[in-house]
C-alpha cells in the first residue's frame, strides 16, 4: 500500500493525527500505565455481621444481620478480596457498659492496601444484663405449606419448652414462640420435619434472642380440606289443592363440602331444593342438592326436609 501515491497519503493523515492527539492531550491517561494499574472500587452486597462480645453476663441486640462495603485500593487486591472473602465485618462492644451504644463497624482482614467504607457506618446497640427464660412452643404452619386439597387436623412440636436468652426488655415482650418448618413443603399426608424456632412480641415483630435449642421436630397431620356453609332451602312445585305450604325445615342448616382450598374459600353457601308438589299433609322428603362443579362431594350428602301444611 505504501508504493502507491493513495497508500502513502493515508499512512501521512494517521501519523498526523496520532500527532495532533497527543499535542493536544486529547486522549488523556486513558492508555497510561499509571491508569491501567490505578485503584478498583467495589461494593459487596450483604456482608455477614459478627458482633464481638466477651462479657458473658451482658447481651448484646440490635445489631443487623447484614451491612454493604466498599472497598477501594489496587485493583488487584480489590479483586481477589471479592474472590477469598477472607474478611469479616464486626461490631467490638468488649468494654461496653449496660444501656444503648453507638458502635461503628469495622472489617478485620483485608490487605493493608485496601480501604473499606461500610454502609451504615455505626449501628446502635442495645446491651442488657443476660437472663434466660424457659418459654412453651407453638407449631407455626403456613398454608401454603399444605396441598390444596388438605388442611392441618393436628400439629405437634418434639420439645415444649425451649431456653431463651436475652435482655431482660427484650424477654418482657415475649408473647409467642413459634416452630416454622426449614423447608418448602406441599404436605398431603402426616410429615415430620425439623423446624426453626422464632420468638416475636404480640405484634408478631421477631425478637432479637437466643433459642435453645433453635431446632425442632414439628410433626403436621392432615385431612381432606372442607368447609362448612349454609344451605339456601327453595321450593318446587305446589301443596295439593286446598292446602298451602305453611313451613319446611331443614334437618341440618349447614353442610360439609370437600374440595380445592381456594375454591371453598370463594363459596358460602349452596341451594338445597325440595318438592312440595301434591303434598295434603306433613311430610317429609329429600332435598336436592346443587352441589359446584368444582366441590368433590358434601357431608352428608343429602339433606331432609319437613314441609307442614295449612
Amino acid at each position: 500500500m505504501l508504493e502507491s501515491k493513495w497508500g502513502l497519503r493515508f499512512f501521512a493523515l494517521i501519523i498526523a493525527l496520532l500527532l495532533f492527539l497527543s499535542v493536544n492531550n486529547v486522549l488523556g491517561d486513558s492508555f497510561t500505565t499509571d491508569n491501567i494499574a490505578k485503584d478498583g472500587h467495589k461494593t459487596i452486597k450483604n456482608v455477614p455481621v459478627e458482633v464481638i462480645n466477651n462479657n458473658k453476663n451482658l447481651y448484646v441486640s440490635g445489631a443487623p444481620d447484614t451491612v454493604d462495603v466498599e472497598l477501594s485500593g489496587p485493583q488487584s487486591k480489590v479483586l481477589q478480596a471479592q474472590k477469598v472473602e477472607d474478611y469479616k465485618v464486626t461490631l467490638d462492644v468488649t468494654d461496653a457498659s449496660t444501656g444503648e451504644q453507638t458502635v461503628p463497624f469495622q472489617v478485620r482482614g483485608l490487605d493493608k492496601d485496601i480501604n473499606y467504607r461500610v454502609y451504615p457506618k455505626e449501628t446502635t446497640l442495645s446491651v442488657e444484663k443476660k437472663e434466660t427464660r424457659n418459654v412453651v412452643v407453638e407449631p407455626n404452619i403456613s398454608r401454603y405449606a399444605i396441598d390444596p386439597n388438605y388442611q392441618v387436623s393436628d400439629a405437634k412440636v418434639g420439645v415444649r419448652t425451649v431456653k431463651v436468652t436475652g435482655g431482660k426488655e427484650q424477654l418482657d415482650r415475649i408473647a409467642f414462640a413459634k416452630a416454622s418448618f426449614r423447608e418448602d413443603f406441599q404436605i398431603a399426608q402426616k410429615t415430620t420435619a425439623k423446624a426453626n424456632v422464632s420468638v416475636f412480641d404480640k405484634n408478631m415483630n421477631k425478637l432479637d434472642v437466643q433459642v435453645e435449642p433453635s431446632t425442632v421436630d414439628l410433626t403436621v397431620d392432615v385431612e381432606p380440606y372442607h368447609k362448612k356453609v349454609k344451605v339456601n332451602l327453595t321450593k318446587k312445585g305446589t301443596a295439593a289443592d286446598g292446602y298451602q305450604v305453611s313451613d319446611v325445615t331443614l334437618d341440618k342448616s349447614e353442610i360439609e363440602l370437600y374440595g380445592d382450598r381456594e375454591v371453598l374459600e370463594d363459596i358460602d353457601e349452596i341451594t338445597g331444593e325440595v318438592d312440595v308438589n301434591g303434598v295434603e299433609t306433613t311430610t317429609t322428603r329429600t332435598v336436592k342438592l346443587n352441589l359446584p362443579k368444582e366441590v368433590s362431594y358434601a357431608k352428608p350428602a343429602e339433606l331432609t326436609a319437613t314441609i307442614s301444611v295449612e
